[in-house]
């Protein structure tokens, strides 16, 4: 399967490709988060991740927190084992089945959390602020949209594309 030909007007110019410039929105905003949790509390980012999952959603199991940060099943295993080693949470086991486990914020990590979500407010709010509200709301508007047609594109996979492309 490929994808019909296409003439130079349609090459895909990555500085233009709307997924890399939400990439880039993204990581620029992301990397002085990265540098506080880091150097502050030793949290690496797939930590931060999932302590802002229990944060949310305390007592989440491992594969709930897995699905909500994108992560595979090892890199939540050392992300959790993290978070309890710096006692910002606990691991609880299943008592009818040990595979299962729950994840709870500590005090601690609550107060770490809420460092963190101060910078990560305030990186949105200079986001925010060089929009008008008019643009805020046709952002969030979007967003939604693009959110559900990405998930779509995702679980459809690239050969659901290629048909597509080919019709």
């Amino acid at each position: 399967m490929t994808l019909p030909a296409s003439d130079t007007s349609a090459t895909l110019h990555l500085s233009a490709w709307l997924p890399y410039r939400m990439f880039l929105v993204a990581i620029q905003v992301a990397r002085p988060l990265e540098r506080f949790y880091g150097e502050t509390f030793g949290l690496s980012q797939a930590s931060w991740r999932i302590l802002a999952v229990v944060a949310e959603r305390d007592g989440a199991s491992a594969s709930e927190i897995g699905r909500a940060c994108a992560l595979d099943p090892f890199a939540v295993s050392r992300g959790i084992a993290q978070l309890v080693e710096l006692g910002f949470a606990t691991r609880r086991t299943g008592k009818t089945d040990r595979r299962l486990a729950s994840v709870t914020i500590t005090r601690r990590g609550r107060n770490a959390f809420d460092d963190i979500a101060a910078l990560g407010r305030a990186i949105e709010a200079d986001l925010l602020a060089v929009l008008s509200a008019d643009e805020r709301a046709v952002i969030d508007g979007a967003l939604h949209k693009l959110e559900a047609e990405s998930a779509r594109i995702e679980t459809s996979g690239w050969p659901s594309l290629i048909r597509r492309s080919n019709s």
